[in-house]
């Protein structure tokens, strides 16, 4: 099913249940000097129907969340995996004194279905009747019932708590096939995305995944000064990476990578990728190892597997 569910990702029009990511709404009339406060990226500068990625790190540097910020006229949405959801409201909580700004949990309230594939667009229009017109990335509209969003692999639609079957029965006469989160997965994995409790968590800094989700000329903002400090010094001390092997055989999660005799760094996902006919994996990786076409071994049990070092996304 695997290699049905790729090949309509990839040349068609799928669609999987994203179960696992939660909804926070922020409301108030200083919600975005507020949370301009909390975060990496620059909040103040969306304008209504645009968005941003971003992080809200302890004073550390270290990432609680990350998460897509969505602008409305009266609200701002945030969009983050559930694993992560009861620590960022919890600080969010510790951190809101006097301000007008509340936080408010709205993830039993919508389920979100990622929408992907070159058909996906046109799988959209037919059931929405009427054209997307959304241009960016993070870009997005209300409907009736819902919204649509511009996502990193296609597209998203939050739906109201309980009609998500019924759009999926429509989505699927439309052309599109539903599919399951391992298919899913091997789709976030070859576009080189983190997953907050598989990938990151709170002993991952921002910088390390990269510069995305991090603005420089904003003001100040919570962990600030260590993001500020590695852009100063001009580089990390260990990088988000991806991995290619030759064979079939597939790491072990968690298993350690080495370089020659040293330990230099660790695999966080690893799978098969039907588009590059090989398995892949994703970890992080000492500066001594990160460079692309860096030959590295990861020990996979009783395995040394042999693994190259490679730029994210994966070239597919």
């Amino acid at each position: 099913m695997l290699t049905e569910y790729y090949h309509a990702a990839r040349y068609g029009a799928a669609l999987a249940e994203m179960d696992w990511y939660g909804i926070l709404k922020l409301t108030g009339s200083e919600r975005a000097s507020w949370l301009q406060g909390m975060v990496t990226n620059d909040v103040q500068k969306l304008a209504p129907g645009s968005g941003c990625y971003a992080a809200h790190l302890t004073p550390q540097g270290k990432i609680v969340a990350q998460m897509h910020i969505l602008a409305d006229e009266d609200a701002l949405w945030l969009s983050l995996e559930r694993t992560a959801l009861p620590k960022l409201v919890q600080a969010f909580n510790k951190l809101l004194i006097m301000e007008d700004a509340q936080v408010e949990d709205c993830s039993e309230q919508f389920d979100i279905l990622s929408v992907v594939g070159p058909r996906a667009i046109a799988v959209l229009e037919t059931w929405l009747d009427e054209a997307v017109k959304l241009e960016g990335l993070y870009s997005h509209r209300s409907f009736d019932g819902g919204r649509v969003v511009v996502s990193d692999l296609g597209y998203e639609l939050w739906i109201q708590r309980g009609q998500a079957d019924k759009v999926l029965r429509s989505l699927s006469q439309m052309g599109a096939t539903a599919i399951e989160r391992g298919a899913w997965d091997v789709l976030r994995t070859e576009a080189g995305i983190p997953i907050y409790g598989v990938d990151i968590d709170e002993t991952t800094t921002m910088p390390e995944i990269g510069e995305k989700g991090i603005s420089y000329n904003k003001g100040c903002y919570i962990g600030q000064e260590v993001v500020a400090k590695v852009k100063y010094i001009g580089h990390v001390n260990r990088r988000f990476v991806g991995l290619t092997l030759p064979g079939s055989d597939i790491p072990e999660l968690k298993s350690p990578i080495y370089k020659g005799a040293k330990e230099v760094g660790t695999v966080t996902t690893s799978l098969f990728s039907p588009g590059l006919e090989r398995p892949i994996a994703l970890g992080f990786v000492s500066r001594s190892a990160y460079a692309p076409g860096t030959e590295v071994e990861i020990l996979s049990g009783a395995k040394r597997l042999s693994a190259t070092i490679v730029d994210l996304p994966f070239r597919v």
